[in-house]
């Protein structure tokens, strides 16, 4: 399939010959000076370009930085939006009202989107063109390594970047909304369809059969056994498991009740006999944690550290500068799967949460599905469905554990084999 072009504007010819300023690809006026490209204004406007260069020249060819505040009378540049953008993302990541981790995706972002933007840009000079181009570029980058930036990675990006761009107009950083056309609309349902199915097409679908997931239960150590049950039984991910509370396991009743970190939405997950005797085991098998806060969780590593967590790399002045995220849940489930011949691309140990989904629907009650998985109900009826019975909830288990523990059914005589 061949790549999508990007069309460029025709550069402007200079308004006479000994103008000063050249055109660049991003649609200003400009000029490298001591072996640094600088940026004086758009295309439209050369007279306004020549008077912004003409300010500074003496001071730039001199070699020194021109004295202005730290937004430009000309307006702010991509730079400051970014940066006061990433401050107050740090502050929300710092106080706990988002995750490292998606402060670390911010930062991700921002940083792409000031290097393809340059950073010295006025941001009263990007155009809706600009980021149809940005979304090209994202879309060729993810064509060309064949992972990154599939759909959902697009979303990201354009969630993050809309997000700076109100933020810049809330925060009185412009006093207009930028317009960004259609280059940062959201990818359509019809999209995330397609590219789902071509990665299925490629790598299968994200689902354990039963034979697979009881030998993997026979060959886990005893956590992963038990996260490995808690993914099949109740839809279980990866941060679901590292960050279950001991607190939240109702032992006699054979229940856990707590609020989904991902969502907050209430959730409640009837446990089968293998799986509240393989959260005993483990709890009785527990390493030493490491300090007060992991030991409030269920699950701890070796050296008693959270399963899934985010090691923090500071600066001197205590500021994030990187963060790195850990998930030895998939490590060891990779290590399982290879062992017993399962691993292909894709698969991981949250297609048993897609595997429990799957089956579940055969039982046709989907707001039960949805308070065992954590999900918001949607529509209306999240806000008048107020209780789901215990009786639901179990039958949606229950029928999940009878298609897992259920022993195959030999072909009746006479019967036509399935074919594949």
């Amino acid at each position: 399939m061949p790549q999508p072009r990007i069309r460029r504007r025709r550069k402007p010819a200079k308004p006479y010959p000994s103008f000063p300023l050249t055109p660049h690809n991003n649609g200003q006026w400009c000029k490298k000076i001591r072996g640094k490209v600088h940026f004086f204004g758009v295309w439209e406007d050369p007279d306004a370009a020549l008077e912004n260069y003409l300010r500074v020249a003496e001071d730039l060819h001199a070699g020194r930085q021109p004295q202005q505040g730290t937004i430009s009378a000309d307006g702010p540049n991509v730079k400051q939006m970014c940066n006061q953008y990433l401050t107050y993302q740090l502050h929300r990541a710092e106080s706990g009202e988002i995750s490292i981790r998606w402060f670390e995706s911010c930062r991700t972002v921002v940083e792409d989107f000031a290097r393809f933007m340059e950073p010295g840009r006025l941001l009263s000079n990007l155009r809706p063109d600009d980021f149809f181009q940005y979304r090209q570029k994202l879309h060729r980058r993810g064509l060309a390594s064949h992972k990154g930036l599939g759909v959902h990675a697009l979303i990201r990006a354009v969630t993050v970047v809309r997000g700076m761009l109100k933020y810049a107009y809330e925060s009185d950083l412009i006093d207009r909304p930028i317009k960004y056309g259609k280059g940062l609309e959201r990818p359509s349902a019809a999209l995330k369809r397609k590219s789902r199915k071509a990665s299925e097409q490629v790598n299968g679908k994200r689902l354990f059969e039963a034979d697979q997931i009881r030998a993997m239960l026979k060959a886990a150590g005893i956590s992963l056994r038990a996260m490995v049950l808690l993914g099949i039984n109740g839809g279980f991910g990866n941060t679901d498991c590292a960050r279950l509370p001991i607190t939240a396991v109702d032992w006699e009743r054979a229940l856990i009740e707590f609020d989904r970190e991902k969502t907050g939405v209430e959730r409640v997950v009837p446990l089968w006999p293998e799986t509240i005797e393989a959260l005993r085991r483990a709890l009785t098998n527990r390493p030493e944690p490491i300090d007060e806060e992991a030991g409030r969780l269920l699950f701890l590593t070796a050296f008693g550290r959270p399963w899934v967590r985010e090691t923090v790399r500071r600066s001197p002045e205590n500021e994030i500068k990187r963060v790195i995220p850990v998930d030895s849940i998939n490590q060891e489930f990779d290590k399982l799967l290879k062992k017993l011949g399962f691993k292909r691309k894709g698969l991981g140990f949250y297609a048993l949460r897609h595997t429990f989904r799957t089956w579940a629907d055969e039982v046709r009650d989907q707001h039960a599905i949805h308070r065992i998985m954590g999900h918001t109900i949607p529509g209306m009826s999240g806000i008048y469905v107020e209780e789901i019975s215990l009786d639901r909830l179990r039958a949606v288990v229950n029928h999940v554990r009878e298609k897992l523990f259920a022993e195959p059914q030999e072909p009746s005589a006479g019967a036509v084999p399935a074919t594949t």
